[in-house]
């Protein structure tokens, strides 16, 4: 691997404040739907950690434009900065944010257990997710942060992209009732905007996936922040069940995995209908498909796959609501 440009012992040294005596550097992550680029930095030299995570822009050219349309870069080091230490979720500690560019040094959560992907979560570490995921958004259920206010056009941008990004994709599998309906519903995304900004607004993760987590017994600790934004409830919670869990498990734990939700809001002091959440859960379902999207267009293939058929068996399961709500896209 080519050496990084200015990443050395004396820049280490002093963005950690101890005396790096040498390092070594590894990528990680590639291919994962991720939009920066990842390393894995080993220290050796007193009063350091053993090995810290380098994040830096994508090297390549179509991340590091949907980045961009995204602000996914501004809005990370914006949360370390602002937004993490009131964070009900645990996060990487921040040990350098640079000013002027994107340079994050942050805390290497290698040590947490990682769940494989393609097995998902069990009940259990499902449990807990979405427990966080509650407090997370009870947190800032009253007064989301007004600093984000202005990224929830993310979620906008996502929507004008559907029609150019999503159906080509598309094309490429099987044409099934679902795969009809999204074609639909990419085609006039932009236009069903309303069946989310009129819903309530919370603080949301909108990457809540197995990939930027870890759980070890009943603690949980969350990463990649830079697509934090305003959403509705259910966006963060659809993204999860779809990305996370088998299309087998999802439908055995779907509605408990609700009613944790709520039960969780409710120890918080927060009251939500369990029709409003049933409604915002499965109107963000088809938005949740553009992560896949993303991963087939410039990631791993399997993975890619995998989601893509995690999102359309979801849809495909509620089809009789989606259709009602976004129309009757199947024809």
């Amino acid at each position: 691997m080519q050496p990084i440009t200015k990443i050395d012992a004396d820049y280490l040294s002093q963005a950690l404040g101890s005396l790096v005596e040498s390092f070594q550097i590894e990528p990680i992550g590639s291919g994962e739907g991720y939009m920066s680029n990842l390393y894995r930095i080993t220290l050796q030299g007193a009063a350091l950690p053993d090995s810290i995570i380098l994040k830096l822009p994508s090297t390549d050219t179509e991340k590091f434009s949907l980045a961009g349309r995204f602000n996914s870069y501004d809005r990370e080091q914006h949360f370390y900065r602002a937004l993490a230490t009131r964070s009900s979720v645990r996060t990487p500690r921040c040990y350098f944010n640079a000013d002027n560019e994107f340079l994050l040094l942050l805390e290497d959560a290698g040590h947490w257990p990682i769940i494989d992907v393609t097995a998902g979560a069990s009940l259990f570490e499902a449990t807990i997710a979405v427990t966080h995921l509650a407090r997370l958004h009870a947190s800032y259920w009253t007064t989301p942060p007004e600093s984000v206010e202005s990224f929830s056009t993310g979620f906008k941008a996502a929507a004008v992209d559907m029609s150019s990004f999503v159906l080509g994709r598309l094309a490429e599998l099987a044409q099934t009732r679902s795969v009809a309906f999204m074609r639909q519903y990419a085609s006039h995304s932009i236009n069903h905007l309303p069946l989310f900004t009129q819903q309530k607004q919370v603080f949301s993760h909108m990457d809540y996936r197995l990939d930027n987590m870890r759980i070890s017994n009943d603690e949980l600790i969350l990463f990649d922040w830079g697509e934090c934004s305003l959403a509705p409830p259910g966006f963060d919670l659809a993204y999860f069940m779809i990305t996370s869990l088998t299309p087998h498990n999802r439908r055995a734990w779907e509605a408990s995995l609700l009613n944790t939700y709520l039960q969780t809001l409710a120890l918080e002091g927060v009251q939500y209908s369990h029709q409003a959440l049933h409604d915002s859960y499965r109107l963000a379902l088809p938005p949740g498909f553009y992560l896949a999207a993303l991963v087939l267009t410039s990631g791993d293939q399997a993975y890619g796959l995998m989601l893509a058929e995690r999102c359309l068996e979801t849809i495909d399961d509620h089809l009789p609501f989606l259709t009602e709500r976004f129309g009757n896209t199947t024809n």
